[in-house]
């Protein structure tokens, strides 16, 4: 009877050992997956700091919300760089237009097109114009959607015969879109307006004879 109930403790004591391996892997089995969910939670606000198109890392610890505002003014800086900085190569011309068509809306590519009917970058390529533009300063509201923006700067075009710099000023609209090659910071311009596209200084080379 002894040698039964012995084996009785040992049969009940085995049970609550497995009964407790039980339990403690289903917690170790919970808390991973809820862990994994929330680091691929974190993972998707991660942002990536580009150079020009070539990702080189994960900007860690900074949330994409928080870094939207920022994100904005990148995209809108190199949106006008592309769009009013002409160098005289129509090639070179053409394909920052098209990149710039693809993050843009009808208000852009309606410019464009009456720019290039009045064969507006065929004239800078065959007078050999160079047109530099320069970012000063830029505005966002964050408070209303499509996000309002206003892009203060100038260019500098430069010819053979002298020097112009005019001050630009233009205002537009960002609504958010899914991130793409193109679209690397997540914006899409709408509505694009110059406002002010006035001389401020203008040089002139006079030849010597």
């Amino acid at each position: 009877m002894k040698s039964l109930s012995n084996i009785e403790n040992g049969v009940r004591t085995l049970r609550v050992v497995i009964y407790a391996v039980i339990v403690t892997n289903i917690i170790t089995v919970g808390f991973a997956y809820f862990y994994t969910k929330s680091f691929c939670r974190l993972q998707d606000q991660k942002i990536y700091a580009l150079r020009g198109e070539t990702p080189l890392m994960i900007a860690l610890n900074q949330n994409v919300k928080d870094n939207r505002q920022a994100e904005a003014k990148a995209q809108l800086e190199e949106f006008h760089r592309l769009f009013f900085a002409i160098n005289p190569d129509l090639g070179e011309t053409t394909y920052n237009m098209m990149k710039v068509l693809k993050m843009s809306d009808a208000s852009v590519s309606s410019k464009y097109q009456q720019l290039n009917n009045n064969g507006y970058y065929k004239q800078i390529a065959d007078a050999n114009i160079r047109c530099q533009y320069r970012c000063d300063s830029i505005l966002i509201d964050f408070n209303s959607y499509p996000y309002s923006a206003a892009v203060f700067g100038r260019t500098c075009i430069n010819r053979p015969s002298g020097t112009t710099v005019r001050k630009l000023v233009t205002t537009c609209q960002l609504r958010n879109v899914s991130r793409t090659d193109d679209i690397p910071h997540g914006f899409f311009v709408e509505n694009l307006q110059i406002i002010d596209n006035t001389d401020l200084e203008d040089k002139t080379i006079y030849e010597t004879r």
